[in-house]
């Protein structure tokens, strides 16, 4: 009975949400983001929403390694597989988080930043590196309220920056298109962005939620699909492929779309 009630609230709030405009003040839900993520990882609590090694779901290694093998896939499929290996890259991974992409982008790198609003994941990303034996990686700490720090701390453009399980975890859309103006700046000429986000059906459940962050961060921030191909269209983007995954399983999770986009050449 508990949870049938739970789950009557939730409902009603989800349609006032929608369609009443019934959502929490945008500097509350960053405010919010960052207490979240620094009481997860920096207080030895379970790490797996960060997608560290061995926690949570991540207790299954196949599931952790997967995961990352997954986004290199994609990536693959989008970019071609031999663009990571035509030279020593400057790679950016926006939300390293336990760094499941960052074993499988970072070797070959010339540079590999991990971005991260807490120490605790920057550092936990460092050690899955330095356990390949690669030096490569620089962490970049960042506090939520200023992404545009980022592109004051780093002083090189890159060829690549990627972001996987991140958009869909940020405070909003407008702070979305933020991190999509920071990433612009930071790429070189001609520079690949691969963002994963999640999409929106018209289905209630599927869009935004805008309140309550601690429990509703994997549905935070979602785009209908054109909605994000035209929003980094205007951030100077121009969106070359798109994959659509429906379901993943290895995070027991859905409706994800990756975008390969390419920053225009300065004229």
């Amino acid at each position: 009975m508990h949870r049938y009630i739970e789950r009557i609230i939730r409902v009603s709030r989800r349609l006032l949400d929608n369609y009443a405009g019934l959502r929490e003040p945008e500097d509350k839900i960053i405010a919010d983001s960052q207490a979240f993520w620094n009481n997860l990882s920096n207080q030895g609590r379970d790490g797996g929403p960060a997608h560290f090694r061995g926690q949570s779901i991540f207790a299954d290694d196949s599931r952790w390694v997967g995961l990352g093998q997954n986004s290199l896939r994609i990536f693959y499929r989008l970019a071609g597989e031999d663009w990571l290996a035509k030279k020593p890259r400057r790679i950016l991974d926006w939300g390293c988080g336990g760094g499941t992409c960052a074993v499988h982008f970072a070797p070959g790198a010339a540079c590999y930043y991990g971005v991260d609003i807490t120490e605790a994941s920057l550092a936990e990303c460092n050690r899955q590196v330095e356990a390949l034996g690669l030096h490569n990686f620089k962490p970049v700490l960042f506090a939520a309220p200023d992404p545009e720090r980022v592109a004051r701390l780093i002083d090189k453009p890159c060829d690549l920056v990627l972001s996987t399980y991140v958009f869909e975890l940020l405070p909003s859309k407008e702070y979305g298109r933020r991190v999509l103006r920071t990433i612009h700046e930071l790429l070189a000429d001609e520079g690949l962005a691969f963002i994963q986000i999640k999409y929106s059906t018209h289905k209630l459940n599927s869009m935004s939620y805008r309140w309550g962050y601690s429990k509703n961060l994997g549905n935070m921030t979602t785009y209908f699909i054109e909605e994000f191909w035209t929003m980094a269209r205007e951030c100077g983007f121009e969106p070359q492929l798109l994959y659509l995954e429906p379901v993943q399983p290895l995070n027991n999770d859905h409706h994800f779309a990756y975008f390969l986009m390419e920053k225009a050449k300065s004229s």
